[in-house]
């Protein structure tokens, strides 16, 4: 970790993560929610993956009672309903999602399944008890998401090669191999590679050095979440899709206006990650942020001998705005991120410039690999996630009855983290928190941002720094 920059350290010194901020724009915060409301809006999912989408399931068409009532139909929510059903026969849980299963994030990620939460990646950001126990936990997850994929009968195409995280910057070395040997203390088994031994393992010379852990790797996304629909489906879920929930009336009994009809349940689960501020919660310390994944046309079997990746081991580097690559069985290359957007008041509707997005992606895809020069894309889309001040996430319980359970602000580790949510809130509901009190997600208190038009400056101009200290060679910020 750089000692004179951190990214605690600057949001320290950053106005928008500064609570005294709330002083100075007072009358903004009364004013905005009444004068800009957020619109409840939802995006298509337009991605590569969106081909494999699962059975449908029919809209609601009546008021019903229920047990719970859970929000959206992505990994969170999935998970939580089967984790549920399957610990407590007798209750009924609904699943209720706006358009259909996987249609947010869970259907349109990079696949690439990594242990540790973002802001404990390869990095100890709190103490080194806690990244151990939050190291075991994800790790810990894996086994339960190959159970989930195992037990459905569908092949998620799920590949656990490992995962490298790979160093652009020779600054950043010492960092790295730092932490690789305090890890391999914790019992974390994460080894070092130079710049020689990164080559032959992904056969790009442009990198210093990587840090390699065995554990982690790649997935479908949205057959991970035709797995978990289809277990939440056999534990007694009922999921109704194309019905979206509009308003929440929070009392001992939660009324929930689902289409045209109202939902009356006990409890509810908030699984909406990026879009959860459309409801109400979260507006002003979840960030709702764009980023972008693309694929090349299938490229050829011999194509990962040619490149000299032969292990396809899926890789992320360290710039602050990264860059991911992983690879699918019809031997397609992938790369996302790179860029990162946010919209006025969290706005869900991409307003950006794909065929820009694609020109940064495809420059530094051939950088990488330059054999790859000239075969371009077949498939661009846009997704949004949940991303906070300082990375962390929460997940826990909220609301004047204890009744409303949420797991949210995965910062770009959705994939593990929210299927392990998802299981935290299936203990939370039965008042079995014991396994996750010493987390530093159970609960959690996010940084809170300014209300808009000073969100918008203020997440931009956070933007704008990260690219500038990765435009200069800046270590990265942990």
């Amino acid at each position: 970790m750089s000692e004179k920059v951190t990214r605690r350290s600057f949001l320290k010194k950053s106005a928008i993560g500064i609570g005294g901020i709330a002083a100075a724009t007072a009358g903004v915060e009364i004013a905005t929610p009444i004068i800009v409301k957020e619109k409840m809006e939802f995006d298509r999912n337009e991605s590569m993956w969106a081909q494999a989408s699962c059975s449908r399931s029919m809209p609601l068409d009546t008021d019903i009672d229920v047990d719970v009532a859970v929000i959206g139909g992505g990994y969170t929510g999935l998970s939580a309903a089967y984790h549920m059903a399957k610990n407590s026969k007798g209750k009924t849980i609904a699943v209720l999602e706006a358009c259909s299963v996987g249609e947010g994030g869970s259907g349109r990620n990079g696949g690439m399944i990594l242990p540790q939460p973002a802001n404990e990646y390869m990095g100890v950001y709190s103490n080194e008890k806690t990244h151990k126990l939050t190291y075991d936990l994800t790790v810990e997850n894996l086994g339960e998401i190959e159970s989930i994929i195992r037990e459905s009968g569908i092949d998620c195409e799920y590949e656990r090669r490992g995962i490298l995280l790979v160093i652009v910057k020779e600054n950043q070395v010492k960092q790295y191999r730092d932490y690789s040997l305090k890890a391999r203390d914790m019992g974390i088994p994460v080894q070092f590679l130079d710049a020689g031994q990164t080559a032959q393992k992904i056969g790009s010379t442009v990198y210093a050095g990587s840090l390699f852990d065995p554990n982690g790797g790649e997935v479908q996304p949205m057959k991970l979440v035709c797995a978990l629909r289809e277990a939440a489906l056999k534990a007694g879920v009922i999921i109704y899709e194309n019905t979206p929930v509009t308003a929440i009336e929070e009392g001992e009994v939660i009324k929930l206006a689902a289409g045209k009809n109202t939902v009356r349940a006990k409890s509810v689960v908030l699984a909406t990650n990026g879009y959860t501020s459309k409801l109400g919660y979260f507006k002003n310390t979840v960030m709702t942020v764009h980023t972008q994944i693309a694929a090349t046309p299938r490229l050829g079997d011999d194509i990962f001998r040619k490149l000299g990746w032969e292990s396809r081991v899926p890789f992320s580097d360290t710039y602050n705005i990264l860059y991911h690559l992983g690879n699918t069985r019809d031997n397609r290359i992938l790369i996302g991120a790179g860029t990162v957007e946010y919209f006025f008041n969290n706005g869900i509707l991409y307003k950006g410039d794909l065929k820009r997005v694609s020109n940064i992606l495809e420059t530094e895809l051939h950088r990488i690999y330059p054999a790859l020069k000239g075969i371009g894309f077949e498939y661009i889309w846009d997704g949004v996630m949940g991303f906070t001040l300082d990375f962390n996430q929460s997940v826990g319980v909220r609301g004047k009855f204890g009744n409303i359970y949420y797991g949210l602000a995965y910062c770009g580790h959705g994939v593990n983290l929210s299927v392990m949510f998802g299981r935290i809130i299936a203990d939370l509901w039965v008042g079995n928190s014991e396994k996750w009190s010493a987390t530093p997600f159970l609960n959690r208190r996010l940084i809170p941002l300014p209300p808009e038009p000073l969100k918008w400056v203020g997440v931009n101009a956070n933007i704008k720094f990260y690219q500038l200290m990765d435009r200069i060679g800046a270590p990265q910020l942990t």
